[in-house]
């Protein structure tokens, strides 16, 4: 019977793992679409790759949630930036990083002259561990001594007021508001836990803002990194080097083509 049970309990606990390996690999990314070179046409084809993309998140059953966006007056989008949370997404969508251009003839043009435009897309990691969970006991430095406020004789002859050092981070908090060195302790600890975690939010800020930049570039059209022709109802990657001559079915819903051509160059490489 014993052994029955313990059977069992090991077959939980690999479905348990499984679950949660599941649940770890999620992840959360940010995608920024801007218009680049071109006025109202850039801004319409900002719009154009957002529900691109978008449709592309729902197939996946990946969630999604806007950011912010501007609106234009052409009825297009200034810019948008997408949250999105799923398994694989920053995986699958990595390589979307720089400028796409767009070649089409324009609603507005009357003398039939083909129009290039072009977006800027950033792809990044959305940082959601924060260095507070890590927070070792070794590498904190604990000292206690005697408080200098209020509270009468108690205050000043016992060592109930905490500093705590966290070394890596060279953090430094102290806490005396309490009588008891147990309450300070805690206190000091949320502090420090506080403090440092702020201080990792700041640095994954600078990060992202950095790699921001790095992504974006000018937005010029010699940066391209993929050309959308509707004329010829094709698509150019100049990165991989591939062209697939069903653009339409694309923007509707077919981009995992263009994540399954980038899949197979890279695995190749």
């Amino acid at each position: 019977m014993a052994n029955e049970e313990i059977k069992e309990n090991i077959i939980k606990i690999k479905i348990l793992r499984k679950k949660l390996k599941s649940y770890i690999k999620d992840e959360k990314i940010l995608i920024e679409i801007k218009c680049g070179v071109g006025g109202d046409e850039s801004s319409l084809f900002v719009s154009d790759l957002k529900r691109m993309y978008e449709k592309y998140i729902d197939k996946k059953g990946w969630i999604k949630k806007i950011i912010s966006k501007s609106e234009s007056s052409s009825g297009g989008l200034k810019e948008i930036t997408i949250e999105i949370e799923g398994k694989k997404v920053y995986k699958k969508l990595m390589f979307e990083s720089g400028v796409h251009r767009v070649q089409r003839l324009p609603k507005t043009e009357s003398k039939g002259r083909m129009h290039t435009s072009t977006c800027r897309v950033a792809v990044y990691k959305k940082y959601l561990k924060h260095l507070k969970d890590d927070i070792k006991y070794k590498d904190l430095k604990v000292e206690t001594f005697k408080s200098s406020g209020a509270g009468g004789q108690h205050v000043n002859k016992t060592n109930s007021a905490v500093r705590i050092k966290h070394l890596p981070t060279n953090t430094v908090v102290e806490c005396q508001k309490e009588r008891s060195q147990h309450k300070n302790k805690k206190h000091a600890l949320i502090l420090i836990k506080s403090k440092i975690d702020k201080k990792a939010k700041d640095e994954n800020l600078k990060k992202i803002n950095f790699k921001r930049k790095m992504l974006f570039g000018g937005g010029e059209r010699v940066e391209k990194i993929r050309t959308y022709n509707y004329k010829n109802n094709r698509i150019k990657d100049h990165r991989f080097n591939f062209i697939l001559n069903d653009l339409q079915d694309i923007m509707n819903g077919g981009f995992n083509k263009i994540v399954k051509k980038i899949k197979s160059y890279v695995k190749k490489k």
